[in-house]
């Protein structure tokens, strides 16, 4: 055999062999579910990414005078007016009916969170117009990135992905590692054994939402 020849036929072997690699790595790879998780995460945010859906909504600059639980805040602005908002992005465990020891104990952590996080402080938010005309929902931003974070982080909420479509990927990706971690790590709604009503415990349509005082 040449020279020539014995070069090409290393040569395919090589790339054989190249070619072999990959497969294996990209296989192994999608065996690991961290990879497989940010896969689904970048597929779920092609499909569903909206980032012009708020922007022309006007942001305002107000103050938190109460927090009702885990995700719903009263804001005043300097004109005098109230808003009630339900924090758009992030489910916390209500107070608001009688409903499982869990979910009345981490409602109650919840709130105190957040009292102390935000209560009295300068935030900027943004009114979303919704259809449920029980109260407000917005977006909350408190020094310099969304509310949503601070809850989280925590593990006194969980994520609503389905109402963070607009933000900008990095900021999902980055909540959506934050729950993760918080999960893991067992914090909060993530401890293992709880019993939490999620889907129930809300105000009804007929109930008044309490004032802010």
């Amino acid at each position: 055999m040449s020279e020539q020849a014995r070069g090409g036929v290393v040569k395919k072997v090589f790339l054989w062999l190249l070619f072999i690699g990959l497969v294996s790595g990209g296989w192994w790879a999608w065996q690991q579910p961290e990879i497989r998780q940010k896969v689904e995460d970048y597929r779920w945010y092609q499909e569903n990414a909206d980032p012009e859906l708020y922007q022309s909504v006007q942001w305002w600059d107000g103050e938190i005078v109460k927090v009702l639980d885990g995700n719903w805040v009263y804001v005043k602005i300097q004109e005098g007016f109230v808003y009630a908002l339900r924090i758009r992005g992030l489910e916390a465990p209500t107070l608001a009916v009688r409903l499982s020891d869990d979910t009345l104990e981490l409602g109650q952590q919840a709130k105190a969170f957040l009292e102390e996080l935000i209560l009295k402080k300068p935030v900027r938010f943004q009114s979303i117009e919704m259809s449920d005309i029980r109260y407000g929902h917005g977006y909350v931003e408190f020094e310099g990135r969304t509310l949503v974070m601070d809850m989280i982080e925590s593990g006194l909420a969980r994520l609503k992905r389905s109402e963070l479509t607009h933000l900008k990927r990095e900021t999902l990706f980055a909540l959506l590692d934050a729950e993760r971690k918080a999960q893991a790590d067992g914090l909060g709604v993530w401890a293992e054994g709880l019993d939490i009503n999620w889907t129930v415990g809300d105000y009804s349509e007929t109930e008044v939402v309490p004032a802010a005082e």
